[in-house]
């Protein structure tokens, strides 16, 4: 029984050296005693994904006049790794909803990176690409590179009374 104990033993030591060997983790070296002396060591860095959303607007629909109502603001969505990210919007209430009181005003949202509108359903992530890689608030870039929609109904506005409506948009960035 020790004598297998030991064979195992001694098999996953060989491993966790075949292994590291094979991993590229190499441990420091010091130097030796002498006129001069040379040590080394690595030095390594993880960087994860970051992403940020800016430039942001509020959206002011103005006064209801009995026809559809939409309203834009830029976005700027910045990824360090410039490529695939996903964009995901949630309101104030569980829904798009424009509230006063317990009255509310149903609301569409729309997301354009440049290569067209997608309707963006509530809590649920789309997958957009086109991040700026260089730009966290598209400064060198001269533009933003998205832009928020918010669309009203008429059918929904006057289904309502008179009143002042509002909602917060969230816009939740994730790298993809």
């Amino acid at each position: 029984m020790r004598k297998e104990a030991a064979n195992l033993l001694k098999n996953m030591a060989l491993g966790g050296v075949l292994i590291a060997a094979t991993s590229g983790v190499y441990a420091a070296n010091d130097g030796t005693i002498g006129a001069t002396s040379t040590g080394d060591l690595n030095i390594s860095l993880q960087v994860d994904g970051a992403v940020k959303i800016s430039n942001l607007s509020d959206i002011t629909l103005g006064p209801f006049t009995g026809a559809d109502v939409s309203g834009t603001s830029p976005a700027c969505v910045y990824s360090n790794s410039g490529g695939g990210y996903t964009i995901t919007a949630t309101a104030t209430g569980g829904a798009f909803n424009l509230a006063n009181g317990g009255n509310n005003i149903a609301y569409n949202v729309s997301y354009n990176d440049g290569s067209g509108l997608t309707p963006l359903s509530h809590g649920v992530a789309a997958a957009k690409l086109g991040a700026s890689a260089t730009d966290d608030d598209c400064v060198t870039a001269g533009a933003d590179n998205g832009t928020i929609q918010v669309d009203v109904l008429a059918t929904n506005a006057s289904a309502v009374p008179q009143g002042s409506y509002a909602s917060v948009l969230t816009l939740l960035v994730s790298p993809n």
